[in-house]
């Protein structure tokens, strides 16, 4: 893809890796510390996929966190190529609405938001959202489900389809997935569903990364390092 494309805002959405605020409910099985090891390996590869794919599909990368105070634990683990800017509502939806209006401001393109924990996504699910966005009109969504029911990548082209996939949503919940897909149908919206992620928030979305990376080809070997590293060194629980 030439790097001449109309850029694509891309918006990560970053906590700092914090011992008993990271992942707690990994760290109710693992135990803070590790729990906190594991989210800063999440976070390093999502960012690591998310460059791979701003290099071939004109993406304009940004990091949104919250709190305040959290920049500089982020930027020892996202690097210089990340610019960040804090991001802080009432609501996530909120939240995420005010990115989306600030990357469209940058990029009238197209803007996406992705989650950081999903440390298995492969470049070319961004590089899928980047065309779809580009190629779409103003009523165009793209959406990589989660396999909790929720999604983890969001992508528009005009804030106006955005706002009311973002309003008062039951956040973390199973059937956030299904809510959007409703309300876009309602608003005539045109939904591409990219392929399904796995969030990793629990002991058993644990136990199916570490079997996933075993699982994986020698040659895909480079995929999610920083969570290779953690978890060889973690011994799991049972389920």
């Amino acid at each position: 893809m030439s790097t001449l494309l109309a850029p694509i805002g891309f918006g990560l959405m970053c906590k700092p890796p914090r011992p008993g605020i990271s992942k707690t409910r990994l760290a109710a099985d693992i135990g803070a510390e590790a729990a906190a090891k594991l989210s800063a390996a999440f976070l390093a590869d999502c960012a690591h996929v998310a460059s791979s794919a701003a290099t071939r599909s004109s993406l304009m990368l940004t990091a949104f966190y919250k709190p305040e105070d959290a920049a500089k634990e982020l930027a020892e683990i996202l690097g210089p190529s990340w610019p960040l800017e804090f991001a802080d509502a009432a609501s996530l939806g909120m939240i995420m609405r005010d990115i989306m209006e600030r990357l469209l401001t940058k990029c009238p393109a197209g803007a996406m938001l992705m989650g950081a924990d999903i440390p298995m996504i492969d470049a070319d699910v961004i590089d899928c959202a980047a065309d779809r966005l580009r190629n779409g009109d103003e009523r165009s969504i793209v959406i990589a489900p989660s396999a909790d029911g929720g999604y983890c990548l969001i992508g528009v082209r005009t804030i106006g389809a955005a706002a009311p996939l973002l309003e008062d949503m039951a956040w973390s919940t199973p059937r956030v997935l299904e809510e959007t897909l409703r309300r876009a149908r309602a608003e005539g919206l045109h939904v591409t569903l990219l392929d399904t992620q796995r969030d990793v928030d629990d002991l058993k979305d644990l136990h199916w990364l570490r079997h996933a990376i075993a699982s994986q080809p020698e040659c895909a070997s480079a995929s999610a390092s920083a969570t290779r590293k953690v978890l060889a060194q973690l011994a799991l629980p049972q389920r």
